[in-house]
């Protein structure tokens, strides 16, 4: 959504201009706008307010509150004034730079409704701050409103470059290279950055990005996480060992964790739950038909199939969260499949959740997958043959436009592992 509505009392408007009481000089020298307001407004709207015109606070200038805000620009501070009378605030007309000056004036001001659509945003779309030269210049207690964001859409090794980044442009008389802190330097980084540190999500961290990046500031890291963090040696690194996804493999592993936890996106999130694939088998290395499918992939719990169909670009696949042991249908909810027009870009992706669930897995132990029941067409949604022949037709899930009979040129199966 772009614009954020509260309903608020039409009356508002009318004073807008009229009788006020409050004048704000906002923004600094050379560059301080006016502005007008009413008290007894303000204080209804924000406990800022209610503090800043009390007795023991406020300056009055014959009969008038006088405010000065030089740490919120005019610009920033008319969208926070058109909000206390109007209760709107358009983001769509908000420069992408100022979505953090709007955040930081939200949290000092009070007024928690905008803070939390800001940190919204943020989350969504990232780089308005942390491609943002102004982020450098972040206070540490609003970088520790979106650190605690389940839907911070970075990678969490991402998360640790940009704070690092960060803690150094509070002290730029650090030397960079870690190695050759002092004490004194230790101790520095450490008061700056503690807290900060703590709210990293160390689990969804792989062990190359643990060694490589994290390791040269161990000494940053509280007791507590060193003691927590699981073993190097038993992490994995999040990329597909796939033959088939050959680019953007990093961000096949985020849309198919999101799917496996229901979240239809490709952004990234930090409150998924995590997990491994392991690759079981390859056609090309293991052989196509039946039999070998399940020799491989029994006893295996949940697998997720990939496969790619000949003489074109095309990916299709689906997800099994049960196992492919057995003999009949296996009734699911969390199920699907999927399809990819061009196997090179992860955005051309479709999914499609099963829709009869009682049908939505079939084992039969010379068969490969089987997704869905099967029609007069004499297809599952998605069939492998005995002899590795591949077919589809719309049944238990919604129709991804899946070729009827097609060759595949290899397909990959991989155990779904929980972390």
């Amino acid at each position: 959504m772009d614009v954020y509505q509260e309903n608020i009392t039409p009356e508002y408007q009318q004073y807008f201009e009229d009788d006020f009481n409050v004048i704000i000089y906002a923004g600094e020298e050379p560059n301080v706008t006016e502005f007008h307001a009413h008290s007894i407004i303000l204080r209804y709207r924000s406990q800022y307010f209610r503090t800043a015109l009390s007795s023991s606070w406020a300056e009055k200038m014959n009969g008038m509150y006088i405010l000065k805000k030089p740490n919120i620009s005019g610009n920033i501070f008319q969208i926070i004034l058109r909000y206390i009378y109007s209760g709107v605030v358009n983001f769509s007309q908000i420069g992408r730079t100022e979505h953090l000056e709007l955040l930081k004036a939200a949290d000092e001001l009070a007024f928690d409704r905008i803070k939390d659509y800001c940190i919204e945003i943020i989350c969504r779309k990232t780089e308005i701050l942390f491609e943002n030269e102004k982020f450098l210049t972040t206070p540490p207690q609003i970088l520790e409103l979106l650190l605690q964001q389940d839907k911070l859409a970075l990678e969490e090794i991402d998360i640790w470059d940009y704070l690092i980044k960060w803690a150094y442009a509070q002290n730029p008389t650090i030397e960079l290279d870690p190695s050759k802190w002092s004490k004194d330097d230790i101790e520095i980084m450490k008061r700056t950055a503690d807290y900060l540190i703590s709210l990293i999500r160390f689990h969804n961290i792989s062990s190359n990005d643990y060694v490589n990046k994290i390791m040269p500031y161990k000494k940053l890291l509280p007791k507590n996480i060193k003691d927590q963090f699981y073993s190097i040696s038993n992490s994995r690194s999040p990329e597909l060992n796939s033959s088939l996804l050959i680019t953007q493999k990093d961000l096949y592993h985020s849309l198919f964790l999101n799917w496996i936890n229901k979240k239809d996106l490709i952004y990234r999130s930090r409150n998924i739950l995590r997990y491994e694939f392991k690759l079981i088998l390859r056609g090309s290395r293991d052989g196509f038909d039946g039999n070998t499918f399940h020799s491989k992939c029994n006893n295996k719990g949940a697998t997720i199939m990939i496969a790619k169909i000949k003489d074109s670009k095309k990916i299709i696949g689906g997800y099994n969260p049960l196992d492919w042991n057995g003999s009949g249908f296996k009734d699911t909810s969390d199920s699907f499949i999927f399809s990819f027009d061009d196997y090179r870009d992860v955005n051309t992706g479709k999914i499609g959740r099963v829709i009869e669930s009682r049908f939505a897995i079939r084992c039969l132990s010379n068969y490969g997958p089987l997704f869905g029941t099967i029609n007069s067409k004499i297809s599952n949604d998605i069939m492998m043959t005995p002899s590795g022949r591949w077919g589809s037709a719309p049944n238990s899930y919604p129709d991804l436009n899946i070729p009827c009979n097609f060759k595949i040129d290899n397909y990959e199966v991989f155990q779904v592992i929980k972390k």
